[in-house]
């Protein structure tokens, strides 16, 4: 009877893809899955709850990305980092529900497409939301160019200042990503317009 269940248990943990050292249910432990990721932390009902880290196995769309940070029923809540390694790109910042909101920073990395490319500032629903700063890198159309005001849904809009890297700016209002309202145009040679 013994060796029929010993049997049995071994079939069924073979059976998982994943392992726990400690207690992954209700407790402090580590998930290490087959493909390789990991989840550690502390645990609530089979949930990370509070502070953890979580990366991404071989099988996920995912893979090698990294979170460290506060959860809540498994989710990214509160403060934590994200490291997302295809983009070679970090979000460091507020979480709500596994979305970026509140105040955060987001870098492109010198591997990126868009070196050295960054958005700090206010977050709403994962998108930039509020007041915020986006430097576009050091490659791409827009390069070097800077951005300080106002977003809306991930889009300039509101009261913001755009500095081109040719030294031109423009200062006033914004919609849905264009100059739309007042505002006033200055170029690098001192001529302004303004209305």
């Amino acid at each position: 009877l013994l060796l029929i269940m010993g049997l049995f248990l071994t079939s069924c943990n073979s059976n998982k893809s994943w392992t726990c050292d400690g207690d992954c249910e209700n407790g402090k432990g580590e998930k290490v899955w087959r493909d390789g990721g990991v989840e550690r932390g502390t645990w609530s009902s089979g949930q990370l709850h509070g502070d953890g880290f979580q990366s991404f196995g071989t099988k996920s769309e995912f893979s090698g990305d990294h979170y460290e940070g506060a959860f809540i029923n498994g989710l990214y809540f509160g403060q934590g980092t994200y490291y997302d390694l295809s983009e070679d790109s970090k979000y460091v910042g507020q979480w709500v529900f596994g979305k970026p909101e509140g105040k955060g920073r987001g870098t492109f990395g010198s591997k990126s497409k868009y070196p050295n490319r960054y958005y700090d500032g206010e977050w709403k629903d994962g998108k930039r939301h509020g007041h915020g700063i986006k430097f576009w890198g050091e490659a791409g159309e827009h390069t070097n160019d800077r951005y300080e005001g106002e977003w809306k849904n991930d889009d300039m809009s509101g009261l913001g200042r755009y500095d081109w890297a040719n030294g031109n700016y423009y200062e006033g209002t914004w919609l849905n990503g264009n100059q739309h309202g007042e505002g006033k145009f200055v170029l690098e040679n001192g001529d302004v317009f303004e209305g």
